[in-house]
Parts: C-alpha cells; structure tokens; sequence
C-alpha cells in the first residue's frame, strides 16, 4: 500500500512508520521534517500535500501538541479555538481531502485521546475535543462511499517503554493500534490504546 502519515516524525508516528515501512509504501509529512514539510493546520498545506502524493491507500494522522493545557479557570476564547482549529476542524479536513486521492478500499486513521473519558482540571480544552473526534468517526464512517474507512486511535499518555501500565502506554504499544486500523477491515471504530483502562460507565 501507499500510505501518506501525517506526523511522521512524532514519538508515536515515528513508531507507525517504523513498522509500515517494512511491507508498505510510506510518505512521510511532518511539520519540520519527511519526504513533505507541511503545515497539516493549513488547507493550501494539506491541499499541496496531496495534489504532491497523488493517488494513496492509506492517511493516517498522528498529531500532537493541538490544544491547550490550562486550569480551567484561566482559559481564554483564543485558546479553546486553537484546539478547535488544529485538533478537529484540521483532522475533519485532511479527512475530506483524502476521500478524494484514497483507492477504493482505502482508510484513514485519526488521533483523539484518553482525556474525552479521564479528564483532570487541565483538560478542558481538549477532552471535549478528543470526544468530538471520536463522534465524527462513528457518524462520518458509514457515510463513505467506495468501500472507504474511518477509524480513530485514542492513546493514554505515552512513556518509555518501562514505564507502561495501567493508564500508561509506549509509543511501540500506541503504533500497534494504528496498524489494526490501517491493515483491517474495522470502520467507524476507537481504538482504545488507554494501557488496561475501562471505558468509565461500560
């Protein structure tokens, strides 16, 4: 398969591209570094990353660093619109761009995170969005057409690989959930990387 990752050279993408590489095709895209530098925030970007890689059967985006950590006394308008910006409405658009470059059969994997269910007073301005991110999956999923998929892996935090445990994962731990949604047949699924963690209420 050819398969474009956004976020290649991230703790975790770096890991997802490890283990893709050996059977797969990968395009790496990082904002610093990779076969494409771009802004993946940016639609003139994302749009020339595509019109670059051409036809593809896979995206997967593995990005970080999108929102805000802040008590949630001291948020701003601002700082809930920069999660907004990067961590939905820029995953929600490389999702439209690649519905038109993916082969038929193709799949796209997206990022939310643990915080949508184990929030702390930190969190509030991205564990909503992580939640929203898994919504869209399971609505926008059976809306694709050609055989396309739809999935999201939602990680724990990441921690070197001694560290792994209940609620903790590694990043080689986290790539393993990116390669079931990409090499699968699921659709409309959160992979859960969350080390052991329960679903709060299931």
């Amino acid at each position: 398969m050819r398969i474009a990752v956004f976020g290649a050279s991230g703790k975790i993408g770096s890991k997802v591209v490890n283990q893709l590489s050996a059977r797969h095709e990968v395009i790496k895209v990082g904002s610093r570094t990779g076969d494409i530098v771009a802004d993946y925030t940016d639609e003139k970007s994302v749009k020339s990353v595509f019109d670059q890689v051409g036809v593809l059967d896979a995206v997967v985006v593995v990005v970080g660093a999108d929102s805000v950590f802040k008590a949630y006394h001291e948020l701003s308008d601002d700082d809930f619109r920069f999660g907004a910006e990067r961590k939905l409405v820029a995953q929600f658009r490389i999702v439209r761009y690649a519905e038109k470059y993916l082969n038929g059969n193709g799949s796209i994997t997206l990022t939310s995170g643990f915080l949508s269910h184990y929030p702390n007073p930190y969190s509030i301005a991205t564990g909503p969005f992580n939640a929203a991110i898994d919504t869209f999956v399971q609505h926008t999923a059976p809306l694709l057409e050609r055989g396309l998929r739809l999935n999201v892996v939602s990680p724990a935090p990441v921690v070197e690989p001694e560290r792994a445990g209940k609620g903790l994962v590694s990043a080689e731990q986290v790539a393993n959930y990116y390669i079931e949604a990409i090499e699968g047949k699921e659709t409309g699924q959160i992979f859960r990387a969350w080390g052991g963690l329960p679903v709060p209420g299931l």
